[in-house]
């Protein structure tokens, strides 16, 4: 597959797309769907306006203390003015020169009668789970700000809110689980954020983390609750030119939820599996009469012992949203959070070296702690952060983000580990408690305009994330109990329990243990011509500063510390096509490219806390996105090239050769009939390893990688007894190497789970129980080469909403 794909689907893509950049092209469908809240009407008729880039004149006399009906459905932009407008004693007038105003309704005028959508999906709030979890909208594509999703020229999934509490999500490992493009790379409760291979790129920083657009390190994952989400947006393979330097995966963007502008309230007790409880409370209302603030607030306690035994995993969470309505025109958003997460027993993290003597898993115990009850992750996070949209004038917008946050982590595992076959050893790993801090920003600057038959929607503007870690210099116990065994050798049908080593660190200073700062300054066109053809043309240039000192390690080992320092710039293209030969079915080509920080050697290579130098990654893509009635289909073919990392035979973590992935991914979003609902798809990929110095790894597939991932999550509703869901899904990961050599392989599996919903009214207020068995047959598997999965659990919640 990778060989017509390299020499006959790349160079000729590119020279479509080049050759068709200037191809004229309509962005927007005649409709579209909206999602948007009561709110201030000149707010909502001007957010209207501008995305669709029509010329909206508004008398400020007409529209003060004036309130916007909720929109929600698909409206072509005047459609959509109109609805706003229902009830507000106003009409859309619409001039001979193709401009719009306001004027107050003339009795029994019919312009001031509202708009009748005969769509029936007009009636499901778009990402609801009447819509079928479908969303025709993204918040955010990074730098270019909102997009319909089925005319972005990028594979990207949005998991909704609804969605998110109907599976009872608790972390990314559950929407990972779910999503046919993402296959679970380390669990949350191993005490590290949620890892994901996705497109073949497998590793524990393979994904990258942005909230509202704003991009942080994988690091601070762990400082981002499901609970205060309105919607995941997951884009799969390079987003450079979206959200500034990424690794080639993909990319989770985080939507917090935004203040109500009606009163809403709801209070959800739930089990996440074994005896771990939790309590969330999710309120939001207009402060002022005049609505111009209004305020969001979740809350969150979780405790209790989980399916895994002797595991105990504690979580808490404030979560506060404002919003400021100054004027017409500008719109002030603020939030700040403060989280903790604990967790006691640690998931096992497996290291096996020969595999060979690696046990069939069906011989472990997928609820048994092969670790230590007093091992033990902290995590501590405070976010703040404000953000402003200004409409200069018809033409010219102005928005910009700004957030910091302070995270401490400490944490110490005894990971099993197999060297021979008379049993396992637990290693203790302990390192004293890390400080961190970040900061990011962007400001753009977006014009709608048109040259001649040419519709522009230009955005230029920057983007730009720091960080720093300080770390103890006695930050690991050595020499001492740090890589000793606290259980000796035991086989591996025993899990003894041991008292806690003494040991002492985290006792001297602080040090800088690194820092890194980007700065990503784009400047991208979407040029419309027709309601068929549209391209998007951009360029990002992208400059990377990082250090990395290895004291930590050198003080504990007796050796001269070494500072590693780059400072790396590129300037990356972005060329993507799109064609809609029909309304409902859009196809695009998309080239991109992406500078990435290196990776950072692992504490078990020679060379451990080193920093690799940055690297640069390219990416092919065409797809395909489908409306059918009430579905989204979609379809991508992507070729991804990246430099290779890892842990050599030497145990030297090094840069050697290129990976390059070959796939094609297929997703269905929807209600395929009004009964049920289908969320799944697949993912075939074929990786390999090339131009490598090892010749005996040569074509070789990379490790902890799944060539096949089918996923199905599936709700029926009961139209015998309203209001009654049956729910279920069916995972597929398929074989996985892991060693470079590929002679030694996991076997593929398959886990099913199973559930129900009931909705009901008690006393005008709506009430849902939830419950999901997961693992059903409670399969024994390995996930990757260093995790068993997960054992059967049963979730269950009654959410009020009043």
């Amino acid at each position: 597959m990778s060989t017509p794909l390299s020499s006959l689907f790349r160079p000729r893509l590119l020279a479509v797309a080049i050759a068709l950049g200037g191809l004229p092209l309509h962005a927007l469908a005649e409709s579209q769907a909206y999602r948007l809240p009561a709110a201030p009407l000149a707010n909502t008729l001007n957010r209207i306006a501008s995305e669709a880039g029509i010329a909206l004149s508004i008398d400020p006399a007409l529209t003060a203390g004036k309130t916007a009906q909720p929109v929600q459905g698909e409206y072509d932009a005047p459609g959509a003015l109109r609805a706003a407008l229902n009830g507000s004693g106003l009409q859309l007038v619409h001039s001979a020169a193709g401009t719009y105003s306001l004027a107050p309704a003339v009795e029994g005028d019919a312009l001031a009668l509202p708009d009748v959508n005969i769509d029936a999906r007009a009636d499901a709030v778009e990402g609801s789970e009447a819509a079928g979890y479908r969303s025709e909208n993204l918040k955010n594509v990074g730098a270019l700000g909102g997009m319909r999703l089925q005319d972005t020229p990028y594979s990207i999934s949005v998991v909704p809110q609804e969605f998110l509490q109907n599976t009872q999500s608790t972390s990314l490992d559950d929407v990972f689980k779910r999503s046919p493009f993402t296959q679970v790379y380390s669990p949350t409760g191993a005490g590290y954020a949620s890892a994901a291979s996705i497109r073949g790129f497998a590793s524990a920083g393979n994904l990258s983390i942005a909230n509202d657009g704003l991009r942080f390190t994988t690091a601070s994952d762990g400082g981002n609750y499901i609970e205060e989400m309105q919607q995941l947006e997951i884009v799969t393979g390079l987003t450079g030119f979206l959200y500034g330097p990424a690794t080639p995966g993909g990319l989770a963007n985080y939507v917090l939820k935004r203040p109500t502008y009606e009163r809403y309230n709801s209070v959800t007790l739930g089990n996440a599996g074994g005896e771990n409880y939790y309590l969330h409370g999710d309120f939001g209302g207009p402060i002022d009469s005049e609505k111009r603030f209004a305020y969001r607030v979740n809350v969150l306690t979780q405790d209790g012992e989980t399916a895994l035994d002797l595991q105990k995993r504690r979580r808490e969470m404030i979560s506060a949203a404002l919003d400021w309505n100054v004027n017409d025109d500008l719109q002030v958003q603020f939030d700040a959070s403060h989280k903790k997460t604990e967790i006691r027993g640690l998931t096992s993290y497996w290291y096996i070296p020969d595999g060979a003597l690696r046990p069939d898993a069906s011989s472990l115990h997928n609820d048994k702690l092969y670790s230590q009850k007093w091992a033990f992750s902290d995590d501590e996070s405070d976010r703040v952060g404000a953000r402003a949209t200004w409409r200069l004038n018809d033409v010219f917008t102005l928005r910009g983000a700004f957030a910091a946050t302070e995270f401490s982590q400490e944490y110490t595992y005894t990971g099993p580990s197999i060297y021979s076959p008379a049993g396992y050893v637990q290693e203790l790993y302990a390192f004293a408690p890390e400080d961190h801090e970040e900061k990011s920003g962007y400001l753009f600057l977006d014009s709608a305009f048109d040259t001649g038959p040419l519709g522009h929607k230009l955005t230029l503007g920057y983007q730009g994330n720091t960080s720093r870690t300080k770390q103890h210099i006695d930050n690991v116990p050595y020499p001492g109990p740090q890589y000793v065994s606290v259980v000796g050798t035991v086989p591996l049908n025993e899990t003894p329990q041991v008292d806690k080593p003494e040991y002492s660190i985290g006792n001297r200073s602080k040090r800088l243990a690194s820092t890194s700062e980007s700065n990503n300054y784009l400047i991208g066109d979407i040029i419309t011509f027709n309601p068929q053809w549209s391209t998007i043309l951009g360029l990002t240039h992208t400059q990377i500063k990082s250090y990395d000192n290895d004291f930590v390690y050198a003080t504990a080992f007796g050796y001269a510390e070494t500072g590693t320092s780059y400072d790396k710039a590129e300037t990356s293209p972005n060329i993507s096509l799109v064609y809609k030969p029909l309304p409902w079915l859009t196809t695009y080509a998309t080239y991109i490219e992406g500078l990435q920080a290196g990776g950072i050697a692992p504490s078990t290579a020679i060379n451990r806390g080193t920093a690799l130098e940055p690297q640069v990654s390219e990416q092919y893509e065409i797809g395909a996105k489908a409306t059918l009635g009430e579905t989204l289909l979609t379809l991508a073919l992507f070729n991804i090239e990246k430099p290779n990392s890892y842990v050599n035979a030497y145990n030297l973590y090094v840069q050697d050769g290129r990976q390059e992935n070959n796939g094609l991914e297929f997703s269905v979003t929807g209600k395929v009939l009004p009964q049920l609902t289908l969320l799944g798809g697949f993912t075939l990929i074929d990786p390999q390893i090339k131009k490598t110095s090892v010749a005996a790894n040569e074509g070789n597939r990379p490790t902890n990688t799944a060539s096949q991932l089918a996923k199905l999550y599936a709700e029926y509703d009961l139209g015998a007894l309203p209001g009654f869901a049956l729910t279920g899904g069916a995972y597929y990961t398929g074989k996985q190497y892991v060693d470079e050599a590929n002679h030694t392989s996991l076997p593929s599996f398959t886990v099913f789970d199973a559930g129900a919903r009931y909705r009901t009214r008690v006393a005008e207020n709506q009430v849902t129980l939830r419950v999901n068995v997961n693992n059903l047959s409670n399969k024994e598997y390995w996930l990757n080469s260093s995790y068993l999965g997960e054992p059967r659990s049963v979730a269950f919640s009654a959410q009020l909403e009043f």
